[in-house]
């Protein structure tokens, strides 16, 4: 019954502290009738005189007395606990959770880096996991999310990149089934999603350019498809920046220039917070120079 009269309780006590209507009402804000109503509504629930009236003002019993120590008490909790959650967000401590597919992580390490050497007191949590988690729930404070820009309407999407893709193997592939040459692309080994929606144009140009029988494996989801082109199960798509960075992946040149957009997202009530808006700034001073952006 406490928590649902808490504006009565914060008027009773302002009101046993000062003494009149006039000063209560001044002091809170409020009209004189409604610190009336207020009192007159906690005294009927408690079933309680809470105050004594007379043409000086209002004199707390002892029972408006004990109300006035509780509301002293729970305001000066709130005022402590809101000096404790601003003294937070400003030295930055607690922990920053960010979804994306796992092939994208490479692309945030660095912001994550001078993200955590600025304020050590954050830690970050990556879920790699391949579902799009629900901002709106809070279950994750940023997400990086690859393909056409996102609508959902109560996120912030900005633009973070485009990913140059290539066509490669791995070097098992090779070893086993040689380098393709132009000529021969057709006849080797490939590896594609399972669904071809418009915007993947790799992926169709696969289905385009590479007979049924010779997609070996077929994927539903670009985690997957990773596992089967490292394991040398055939040819595929990787992102050129990733394919530079190992010796294990061979680029086979072919005449295309396909891309892929990253966006970022964010909760629209966690785009102000300090611990979003300070990696959104590190992250964007650390963006690859070879990227383009959208």
């Amino acid at each position: 019954m406490f928590v649902d009269k808490w504006n009565e309780i914060r008027t009773a006590y302002k009101l046993a502290k000062l003494g009149t209507l006039s000063a209560t009402a001044e002091d809170i804000g409020v009209h004189r009738s409604t610190v009336m109503r207020h009192i007159d509504s906690l005294e009927e629930s408690l079933g309680i005189t809470l105050f004594q009236r007379n043409d000086k003002g209002y004199i707390p019993t002892e029972a408006g007395l004990d109300i006035m120590r509780l509301g002293e008490v729970t305001n000066s909790h709130f005022s402590q606990l809101a000096s404790r959650l601003k003294s937070k967000e400003q030295i930055l401590e607690g922990t920053l959770a960010i979804t994306m597919v796992s092939e994208m992580v490479g692309i945030i390490l660095p912001a994550i880096n001078a993200y955590q050497l600025l304020y050590p007191k954050m830690s970050i949590e990556l879920i790699g996991d391949i579902r799009n988690f629900k901002l709106e729930y809070g279950e994750a404070d940023i997400a990086f999310r690859a393909g056409d820009k996102p609508t959902t309407p109560d996120n912030v999407v900005l633009p973070l990149l485009q990913i140059d893709l290539v066509l490669c193997a791995h070097q098992t592939y090779i070893d086993q089934y040689g380098f393709p040459t132009k000529a021969e692309l057709s006849q080797h080994r490939f590896i594609a999603l399972n669904d071809r929606p418009a915007h993947l144009d790799w992926n169709e140009w696969i289905y385009q350019h590479i007979p049924k029988q010779n997609i070996v494996v077929s994927a539903s989801n670009q985690q997957l498809l990773t596992q089967a082109l490292m394991a040398g199960c055939g040819i595929s798509v990787f992102p050129r920046q990733a394919v530079l960075e190992r010796k294990d992946l061979i680029e086979i040149p072919v005449n295309t220039d396909w891309k892929m957009s990253v966006w970022i997202l964010v909760h629209r009530d966690m785009f102000t917070m300090p611990k979003v808006k300070k990696f959104l700034d590190i992250l964007k001073e650390k963006k690859n120079e070879s990227m383009k952006l959208i």
